[in-house]
């Protein structure tokens, strides 16, 4: 599965175009502030919500204001963050990725990478939501977005988690992307470079 978290971002109008021309379903998880503090931004929303091959899920509608230890010490305040961005961006699907953290709330099946957050997932899970983490993170530069981990080594990732058994559902791995990470046209991209290897052995 290939997720992009924090979009829209400048990146994502790029991510929208590699998708339709490579016919594959992605998942999206959104910050409604982006979408609404920016005209571009909304624009890029929209390519993403007419896009068949992409489901828009939820991240929250601050990001935490990147401030993750406070945003869940307050745990009304951080489930009423993500509630308020599911209706304002009126996400069909209760699916959210906890902004900064890797926990999973899933099929009865839970996970947590620390425990300040914890009682944000569980509170979301009570009210009906699946909360997903990732099995591989394909990370980025803060600078400037760009991938850090060439896209064979990240196919290499996959390969060996698929070989593992480790991931948190079997037989699936679950990529974390960023959509800031691909600035560049379609045919240059890491991400079109990717998915052309996953598809060569599938």
């Amino acid at each position: 599965y290939l997720t992009f978290d924090d979009g829209p971002l400048n990146g994502s109008e790029n991510i929208n175009d590699i998708i339709l021309k490579e016919k594959i379903k992605i998942s999206v998880f959104m910050v409604g502030e982006h979408v609404i503090k920016d005209k571009q931004m909304d624009t890029y929303a929209k390519y993403y919500e007419e896009d068949p091959y992409i489901d828009e899920y939820n991240h929250s509608f601050t990001h935490a204001n990147n401030h993750y230890e406070a945003f869940y010490s307050d745990v009304q305040k951080s489930v009423k963050d993500i509630l308020y961005n599911q209706s304002l961006l009126k996400l069909p699907y209760k699916i959210v990725r906890l902004p900064g953290r890797n926990m999973w709330r899933l099929n009865g099946k839970s996970k947590n990478d620390v425990s300040n957050g914890i009682q944000t997932a569980d509170q979301l899970a009570k009210l009906g939501y699946k909360v997903m983490g990732w099995d591989v993170e394909w990370q980025h530069r803060d600078s400037d977005g760009t991938p850090i981990q060439s896209v064979d080594e990240m196919y290499k990732a996959v390969q060996n988690l698929c070989n593992s058994g480790s991931t948190f559902t079997k037989n699936n791995v679950v990529m974390l992307i960023h959509d800031e990470m691909f600035q560049k046209p379609w045919e240059e991209s890491e991400l079109k470079q990717l998915i052309d290897l996953l598809r060569a052995k599938p």
